[in-house]
């Protein structure tokens, strides 16, 4: 009698550990709020949740890699936007001083003008974005200086054309600047030979640098249109990356963290199936002790 009470005992306290830790498991989640707590709790989930975690890092340094390719690419648009505007001048001026009505004298205050321009256009030209010159490639100084800063005869390009590239993706990259050799040097050529036309009061010299700028007008357009098009590719790039981290968030959402409703009930189904394992051993505790009294 006392070895099948004793079994009896032992299953019931087996009973009252394994009510025990199902609760205590249930409220740790509860209160962390999480489905893993350490990898024992579930290894596969736990190495899921690992691979998804490291996707994610690497899928967040993309998307801060495309952001700054954006404000990069922007600060190029800008600066081209702004010598679209210097040229557009130019070119205005030079049908202005086109005008058999003006003398020497008055294209002379238009080549004062035109002057400021060349100035604008090489601070354009040197244009620097978080420490780097976005016309210059890969050095660091100022990539376009003239022969005399005050009144420029030339212009000479220091820089050394290289991309500046920036990685969006699995061996996807993007330039983020242009080679300013091949867009500034006709523009500085054009801009100097119309100011020298209106000094020596030479229209056929004039005529022909208003043909040259308006040629330089159409480059910068097609570079602006080639840096736009790279922002969008970036932009696109940023898109698909924002959906793919998105994706990531909800799959570790899922693996790690708990549905609150459902863990507050299972909470209470085990805080009950606890009380009735601990009710069901008082009722067998009782009535053996006076069996053994007897």
């Amino acid at each position: 009698m006392r070895i099948s009470n004793r079994s009896v005992h032992d299953r019931l306290l087996q009973h009252i550990q394994r009510a025990t830790a199902n609760l205590n498991e249930t409220q740790e989640r509860v209160a962390s709020g999480r489905k893993i707590n350490r990898p024992s709790d579930d290894p596969f989930a736990t190495a899921r949740a690992l691979a998804a975690r490291s996707k994610l890092d690497t899928v967040g340094q993309r998307i801060r890699t495309a952001d700054l390719a954006v404000t990069e690419l922007s600060a190029v648009e800008s600066a081209l936007e702004s010598l679209g505007g210097v040229l557009s001048r130019a070119h205005e001026l030079s049908v202005q001083a086109d005008s058999s009505g003006l003398n020497g004298d008055a294209r002379a205050q238009i080549a004062t003008e035109v002057e400021q321009l060349l100035h604008e256009a090489l601070s354009i030209a040197n244009t620097s974005y978080s420490g780097r010159r976005i016309f210059g490639g890969h050095q660091g100084g100022e990539p376009f200086t003239p022969d005399v800063p005050q009144n420029p005869t030339t212009v000479t390009y220091n820089g050394d054309g290289g991309q500046v590239l920036r990685e969006i993706g699995d061996g996807e990259t993007i330039a983020v600047n242009i080679d300013g050799d091949p867009l500034f040097d006709g523009i500085f050529a054009s801009l100097i030979a119309f100011r020298d036309g209106l000094l020596a009061n030479d229209r056929t010299a004039m005529n022909v640098a208003s043909g040259d700028i308006s040629r330089e007008i159409d480059t910068v357009l097609t570079a602006r249109g080639e840096v736009g098009a790279r922002m969008r590719r970036v932009e696109m790039t940023w898109d698909r990356l924002s959906e793919e981290e998105l994706a990531l968030r909800t799959t570790i959402s899922g693996l790690e963290e708990i549905d609150i409703t459902q863990e507050v009930v299972e909470l209470q189904m085990r805080d009950t199936a606890f009380q009735a394992a601990l009710s069901a051993t008082a009722r067998s505790l009782g009535p053996s002790l006076m069996d053994f009294l007897r």
